[in-house]
């Protein structure tokens, strides 16, 4: 009997043949996926000399100063990029949030058909979107000032949010909201003490995933900011970072650049990380 299930074992991908296909292809995988962050890198880190004479020859002697040129040369333009994009992520996952509280927590006539019209809108091209709204911020006023960027950011980021916090929040038990209600606890208390601890997996989803894409945006920021001080970092990266390897005359600077233009990223990926190793990520999509 013992011998019978060792073979159905082996069989299929638990064979050890299939699983030496399955550990290669992934170790191919991973290779193309580091393979241009490892060439930035040392690109990064050579000399004019030695960036002429071979692309693939290892720096002899390392320019880490190319590092601190970089950051010091983008360093405003990425602060601009935090602070907004922060901004536009906690005001749109706070927002959507409590829509999405008032649309479980409280019955009233058309919740139902509002909800759906909220999810219908899904179905609408951003690109569609695009020249109303571009349009809409020019009437305004608004163009070259961080508005341009952080109303439209919330607006944007409520259609998703609203369906997949409400879904969410759904599932929250009744008992728990009614036994805080029992004991004198307002709609503010209910939100704040009971609502938002229980959504941390599925809030935390969100802001990173809003962060990074907001981040990494490029064509909103360059229609509607034109001043480079006030702009954020991804439009104009490509020239600041050409202008200073011009202005330092070393080219592995603006590779350098770009590497430290993703420190953001790398701290938000790092934070998502915890979540997916405690398995929280799981429950949150697990709807």
């Amino acid at each position: 009997m013992q011998k019978y299930k060792s073979k159905i074992q082996k069989r299929g991908v638990e064979g050890v043949v299939w699983q030496a296909v399955i550990y290669i292809f992934m170790a191919v995988v991973v290779f193309f996926v580091v393979l241009p962050v490892v060439l930035t890198i040392i690109i990064s880190l050579k000399t004019k000399v030695e960036f002429q004479q071979s692309f693939w020859q290892l720096p002899q002697t390392p320019m880490w100063s190319n590092y601190a040129y970089g950051l010091s040369g983008i360093w405003n333009n990425m602060l601009n990029s935090i602070i907004i994009y922060l901004i536009i992520t906690f005001g749109a996952v706070a927002l959507s949030s409590f829509a999405a509280y008032v649309f479980v927590r409280h019955k009233f006539p058309g919740r139902e058909f509002l909800f759906m019209l909220i999810v219908a809108l899904q179905i609408v091209p951003g690109v569609l979107t695009l020249t109303p709204t571009y349009l809409t911020v020019i009437n305004l006023h608004l163009d070259n000032t961080w508005w341009a960027l952080i109303l439209p950011g919330i607006a944007g980021q409520q259609i998703g949010n609203i369906f997949i916090f409400r879904t969410f929040m759904a599932n929250h038990p009744k008992e728990i909201y009614e036994s805080a209600q029992l004991d004198g606890a307002n709609e503010f208390v209910l939100y704040s003490k009971l609502c938002i601890p229980l959504s941390i997996p599925i809030l935390t989803i969100q802001l990173i995933g809003i962060f990074a894409s907001m981040y990494n945006d490029y064509m909103w920021p360059y229609l509607v900011i034109e001043r480079k001080d006030i702009s954020p970092l991804m439009p104009i990266l490509k020239s600041l970072a050409a202008n200073l390897a011009d202005q330092s005359g070393e080219p592995g600077v603006s590779y350098a650049v770009y590497l430290v233009a993703g420190i953001p990223l790398i701290f938000t990926t790092a934070f998502g990380l915890k979540f997916f190793i405690n398995g929280d990520f799981a429950a949150a999509v697990k709807l």
